[in-house]
């Protein structure tokens, strides 16, 4: 367990720097200046108790376009970094745009430590924005593929959005479509948040919320990475944790999960068991 500094704990991600490290990085909400991120960092194997806090590692720019029109308050949210063969990429959300939509905006990195926004001269460092309060990214590479999933809302119908990409940066990504909305999370646009997709024996598993504070994260398995059924359909369980990632570290999985009140950040063991 790894409690929070001042302020609520909320999405996180955790990945391994070049330096073998493992890394912690998470949205603090709740905090006099708004919201920004913080980073902890642990030893060369995840299950330790010995993370360090490391400080305020991320925040807004707005010359970037990042936090448009929040006015004193800065706004950051979800962070996710994926590791591949190339450098480290960030996403996360970068708050209002002047589109009228939130954005989902990256960064990359050499050595999982440093970070420098994707802007290719435009300073914008936005990859798309919307629909509506777009926010929750993360991405997986589904075959012939990048695909990007995060949490959106068509008024006030709130829906698992993805978007693919031939590149995990550095391309164009495609119009949204609908992975998944419904269900037992619920309708509304804050009751379809947090997806994570996991890709294992031949099957998606696509991991969703409804309300943080509610601890229930519906599962769902389905062959196309870019569609969980309608509603319930693909739905395979339901378990009691919250905000939740799925970390591999050689042959085992975890699961993370928010501690209540939002005061830090778990992870457990997970074990796949094959259907009955």
């Amino acid at each position: 367990e790894i409690e929070s500094p001042r302020g609520e704990l909320v999405d996180h991600c955790f990945f391994r720097a070049k330096n073998g490290l493992w890394q912690l990085w998470t949205q603090i909400r709740g905090a006099r200046v708004g919201r920004f991120f913080y980073r902890w960092e642990g030893t060369d194997v995840l299950e330790t108790p010995d993370w360090t806090p490391r400080g305020i590692c991320w925040g807004p720019e707005r010359n970037c376009g990042e936090s448009w029109g929040t006015g004193e308050e800065d706004f950051v949210h979800a962070p996710y970094v994926l590791e591949h063969e190339g450098p480290l990429v960030l996403y996360y959300g970068g708050g209002p745009s002047n589109t009228g939509h939130s954005q989902i905006c990256a960064a990359i990195s050499d050595d999982g430590l440093h970070f420098t926004r994707l802007t290719y001269g435009r300073n914008r460092s936005q990859l798309f924005a919307g629909p509506g309060v777009a926010r929750d990214p993360m991405v997986i590479h589904a075959g012939t593929c990048y695909a990007l999933y995060y949490a959106a809302n068509d008024g006030e119908r709130g829906i698992i959005a993805v978007r693919t990409s031939d590149k995990p940066y550095g391309g164009s990504w495609s119009d949204y479509r609908i992975a998944s909305e419904g269900g037992v999370c619920g309708d509304l646009r804050w009751t379809q948040q947090c997806p994570f997709v996991v890709h294992l024996d031949g099957f998606y598993y696509l991991f969703k919320i409804g309300p943080s504070d509610g601890f229930r994260t519906a599962v769902y398995r389905s062959t196309d990475p870019l569609y969980f059924g309608d509603d319930d359909e693909c739905l395979v369980a339901i378990l009691p944790t919250a905000v939740s990632e799925i970390i591999r570290e050689g042959d085992r999985f975890y699961i993370s999960s928010l501690l209540p009140g939002y005061e830090g950040v778990s992870i457990t063991r997970l074990r796949w068991t094959p259907a009955r």
